[in-house]
């Protein structure tokens, strides 16, 4: 199961915004090959980096990056254990991701994830055994609006 913590404003926005909901049951399942463009995958650590590029109201485009050139990174701890990952950005608004983890390094499930607000982290925890992360899609989202699912 999925246990999101969450820094104390993101918490209080998240609250404000209602419950938080679990990833869907049936939720999409993706081998390694199958990972749409676009997306970083790694352990993190290093960290796995996007460089997004907003357009107008919304996500321009999107490409994974280097961690020194990356304005999105998301640091993590996978293994056989409880596994962690973090993610921030330095945007001026908030953004959903779609995250994916996997057990095995190569089959990934989706994931529920909070929306990541400008200047605070997001923190995902997980209660058994992840090998690897998926993070991309990013797209904004109302400050108003940051549920997590």
């Amino acid at each position: 199961m999925n246990k999101t913590l969450l820094s104390v404003p993101l918490l209080a926005a998240s609250l404000a915004a209602g419950p938080m909901h679990a990833a869907d049951p049936s939720a999409k399942v993706l081998a390694r090959a199958e990972m749409p463009e676009g997306f970083v995958v790694g352990s993190g650590d290093p960290p796995l980096g996007l460089l997004v590029e907003l357009e107008g109201e919304g996500v321009g485009a999107s490409a994974a990056a280097a961690p020194s050139a990356a304005n999105v990174l998301a640091s993590g701890v996978a293994g056989d254990g409880e596994a962690t990952l973090s993610i921030r950005h330095d945007l001026e608004v908030s953004l959903k991701f779609d995250l994916y983890v996997s057990e095995d390094g190569e089959r990934f499930r989706y994931a529920s994830s909070c929306a990541v607000t400008p200047g605070i982290s997001s923190f995902e925890l997980w209660q058994h055994p992840v090998r690897a992360f998926a993070l991309g899609n990013p797209r904004v989202v109302d400050a108003g609006k940051l549920a997590c699912d």
